[in-house]
């Protein structure tokens, strides 16, 4: 209704047609595009300008935000197809790479898009407008002129007074309320910054944020905060806080809608320090378990286990070959008892061969010519068939021979494998950094492990942090995408050159540089690269530095650290104890594609008391060794992956052992090899036994082949001779020739 009421008096108004008509135009492109962008100062600038219906533009321009709402997700899509044509990506980039165009936003495809629509209409929508109230005003005028009562509501005053083309007035206005707004800002910005810091940072750290002061330079492009606090638990102390923080921020960068700060420093940081602004004490942290995550750790002991427990628990290699044999000495025994049942070796074929040999003795008895002619063809095929018989078995006998062969290669493996069982057993009771006495590596693995479980835990909770997320392919509505496109001269959108910050904790002075922070490596061409230096009582002469270098495929992370003294509480563990010391290290870690893991590190432990707690001869010897030694060397080597570490290490502890226990420890250690070889032999002998009592079980295939081989031969001879005293001869003979 009211704005039928603005329109209605416009319509009677003494103003010209294109003071309505441009009202309602510039009222549409202000309602259907977003309000941002230096496009919007223009609009509002013309407005204010032209002698234009300002309550019309007005109410226009909420009808037409209305409108727009309706339409925001065509406009988006128009405005994609838009900005991503290939045609038209000259002039966007060009666009992109002016920091005036860029303040248009006109990389927004919502903007874009709305904005195009917007023009497209805006000429069609003024002349139509203008057609209609001129038709209005010489058609229906003078009809509504004859209801008087209507000019209760004031719609039909009419006049002859023309309104100028420009609001001079109107536009030193809009100068006065720019100025008072730039005013404003300028003097309120720094109470609002600080307000903005101590309620933002509150809220985000859920306990009380107080600042001195915070002054921002538009001239210098720079920020400087005066004295900032964190609240502690404890009242009167603060957790964090610094005495100065300065940033300097490129100006330049900020009208290409780039963050660029040339330099942080914070100067004068300090925890637990007294506060000097009231605050109230943050809520108590959650008490953690007490018992989450401990358990104890044994220490392998230095008493050697008997012999006879040692192979009840060991993984010997002896079983399985034992085991093994067992069943291919089976297999070979029910595959000969088979073949012992068949026709190769049965009776029955060498009794069918001597019926056939009978018989054919028969027939050389016989006088008449056809028989003994056909005699000598039987002889010499009966030849042939014991031949083919005599084949068979050699066949048979030479399948024999492999599988005794396989037998006496199984006893083989046999003893191959208590062999390397013995060397596998001995070697683990050296006292050297690869055998079971491994005192600093067995207890030092175990903590290591622990920090990297704790380092990841950390790195799980930052990574959505580290990680850009992906931007939806649809925006939300109301919202655009924001194109880019080549860059003249390549910059990263968020470039933090370089933040230093400086201070001290519980007397320890540090000191720690940042470089080169930014969202896009590969377009800065550098990696991130941090170092720290730290002093005092806590950590003598403390470096770490370390990069984030994500030029290249697969990202890596790395760290670099080396302090001269770090005095150590005592550790203790279930059967040793390290009293107070010193710890000098150095090493390096890199972690590769956010899996790989690698790294190796030295330590060195000095001015160190050593108590070994337990029983036994060789536990007592050690113990006594190693009170008497105050320093030694570990070297740490890490590998695998984040989820899954590997810790190797080796240190010289052992071995001063080794040297100090030398021929006690030797001797025993020559007398339990010894029991150990004989209690291995023992055990091959006697599975060696039980073998051969199974293979025993063999069916003597080679006494019955020789049985039959002679046989054969035999039949074989007589089948000969019988063949020369026949057939031929006989003949001869009866006809005397």
């Amino acid at each position: 209704m009211q704005f039928l009421l603005k329109l209605f008096r416009a319509l009677n108004s003494a103003q010209t047609p294109w003071q309505v008509t441009l009202a309602i135009t510039l009222g549409m492109i202000a309602g259907l595009t977003p309000i941002s962008g230096i496009q919007s100062i223009l609009i509002l600038f013309l407005v204010f300008l032209l002698n234009i219906h300002l309550g019309l533009f007005f109410v226009a321009s909420a009808v037409f935000a209305g409108v727009g709402y309706l339409f925001d997700p065509w406009f988006e899509q128009i405005g994609y197809a838009i900005l991503s044509s290939e045609g038209l990506k000259g002039i966007w980039t060009t666009w992109y790479n002016s920091g005036l165009m860029r303040m248009t936003h006109f990389n927004n495809t919502l903007v874009a898009g709305s904005t195009v629509v917007a023009l497209a209409l805006a000429v069609p929508l003024y002349f139509a407008l203008g057609w209609a109230i001129n038709h209005y005003r010489t058609a229906l005028s003078a009809l509504l002129e004859k209801a008087p009562k209507l000019g209760l509501f004031g719609i039909l005053k009419s006049t002859e007074k023309r309104d100028p083309l420009l609001r001079w007035w109107g536009a030193a206005i809009f100068v006065v309320l720019g100025g008072l707004v730039a005013f404003i800002a300028i003097v309120l910005v720094d109470p609002l910054a600080k307000w903005s810091l101590e309620a933002g940072g509150s809220a985000l750290l859920q306990r009380d944020l107080r600042v001195g002061g915070v002054n921002v330079s538009f001239s210098e492009g720079s920020v400087t905060i005066d004295r900032l606090e964190i609240a502690s638990e404890q009242e009167g102390v603060d957790a964090v806080s610094f005495d100065r923080a300065a940033i300097d921020i490129d100006l330049n960068a900020l009208l290409l809608n780039r963050t660029h700060i040339e330099h942080i420093t914070i100067s004068g940081m300090g925890f637990e320090t007294p506060a000097t602004m009231k605050k109230d004490p943050a809520p108590p942290a959650k008490e953690k378990n007490a018992n989450a995550g401990s358990g104890g750790f044994g220490l392998p002991s230095f008493e050697l286990p008997t012999p006879e427990s040692l192979l009840a628990k060991a993984d010997l290699k002896i079983v399985t070959a034992y085991n093994q044999a067992q069943e291919e000495i089976k297999a070979i025994i029910a595959k000969w008892g088979e073949v012992a049942k068949g026709d190769d070796l049965s009776t029955a074929k060498l009794d069918e061969l001597k019926n056939e040999l009978d018989a054919l003795k028969q027939n050389s008895k016989s006088k008449d010519p056809a028989q003994l002619i056909a005699l000598a063809k039987d002889v010499k095929a009966f030849q042939e068939k014991v031949n083919t018989y005599k084949t068979r078995l050699e066949t048979v006998k030479t399948d024999f021979s492999k599988d005794r062969k396989r037998i006496e290669e199984l006893y083989a493996l046999m003893r191959k494998a208590s062999a390397e069982d013995f060397n596998k057993l001995k070697s683990a009771y050296d006292l050297s950094s690869g055998g079971a006495m491994n005192i600093i590596g067995a207890i030092f693995e175990d903590q290591i492990k622990t920090y990297i479980a704790q380092a990841r835990r950390y790195y799980t909770m930052a990574e959505p942090y580290l990680q850009s997320e992906p931007k939806p392919p649809v925006p939300p509505r109301g919202e655009g995408r924001w194109m880019k496109y080549p860059l003249t001269q390549p910059d990263p959108d968020l470039w933090i050159a370089k933040m230093v910050v400086d201070g001290i904790l519980k007397g320890q002075t540090f000191s720690a540089q940042v470089n080169d922070i930014t969202d896009q490596q590969k377009q800065l061409g550098r990696p991130l690269t941090f170092t720290m230096n730290s002093d005092g009582p806590k950590v003598s002469k403390l470096v770490i530095s370390g990069e984030d270098n994500r030029l290249g495929e697969p990202v890596t992370n790395r760290i670099r650290f080396a302090s001269a003294g770090l005095p150590l509480e005592p550790m203790k563990f279930e059967t040793l104890e390290l009293g107070k010391s010193m710890l000098a290290f150095n090493g390096e870690v890199s972690l590769e594609g956010m899996k790989a893991l690698a790294g190796a590190s030295s330590l060195a432990f000095s001015d160190t008391v050593i108590d070994l707690k337990g029983e036994g001869k060789m536990m007592n010897l050690a113990a006594g060794i190693l009170k008497g030694i105050n320093a030694f060397k570990t070297n740490v080597d890490l590998g695998g992956t984040l989820l899954q570490p590997t810790v190797s290490v080796a240190t010289d502890l052992d071995g001063k052992i080794a040297k100090g226990l030398g021929e006690s420890f030797s001797k025993e250690a020559l007398v339990y090899k010894q029991q150990l070889k004989s209690k291995l032999d023992g055990q091959m002998g006697d599975k060696l036994s039980t073998l051969k009592g199974t293979a025993g079980n063999l069916v003597d295939i080679e006494g019955l082949l020789g049985d039959r081989s002679k046989a054969l031969t035999d039949l074989s001879g007589s089948a000969g001779s019988l063949g020369k005293t026949t057939g031929g001869s006989k003949i001869q003979k009866m006809f005397g020739f």
